[in-house]
């Protein structure tokens, strides 16, 4: 049988269970417009339970110098802080990754987490964010 090539798959995330891995991608999303307070949605991929262990914001369109975030389990900070709104002065560019501080590793059943933006960026600005941590679903 010839090769028919090299593979071309594409795939998004999450990993399979079967890949054994403990940590996975949970949520993410390129794009949160940091230049506007509120609410972004970050939709949990394929899992019922989980634990956040690392939460990343990166990618930041320009130097964010007055712009807070965190991450929450409900719209308007709201339920449990996962991250704290705090700073973002840390992210200086789009090559810059900040690994945030989780403030809480209590499992979770919601379906969604909220990126909320707390102070503006008070110019044109994006950055991306991703969720990694335990997937218990496949727990007893």
């Amino acid at each position: 049988m010839s090769n028919p090539g090299p593979a071309s798959t594409t795939t998004n995330h999450p990993s399979q269970l079967s890949t054994n891995q403990a940590i996975r991608l949970l949520a993410s999303y390129q794009g949160v417009n940091v230049n506007a307070t509120g609410d972004t949605v970050l939709p949990i991929l394929n899992t019922g339970s989980y634990s956040v262990s690392n939460v990343i914001f990166t990618n930041a369109s320009t130097s964010l110098t007055t712009a807070l975030a965190g991450v929450f389990t409900a719209p308007s900070a709201g339920g449990t802080g996962i991250v704290a709104n705090a700073a973002l002065s840390a992210l200086t560019g789009s090559t810059v990754v900040s690994q945030r501080t989780v403030a809480s590793t209590a499992a979770q059943t919601g379906q969604n987490l909220y990126v909320n933006v707390g102070t503006a960026q008070g110019a044109a600005a994006t950055m991306d964010v991703y969720v990694y941590g335990y997937d218990l679903t496949f727990l007893p």
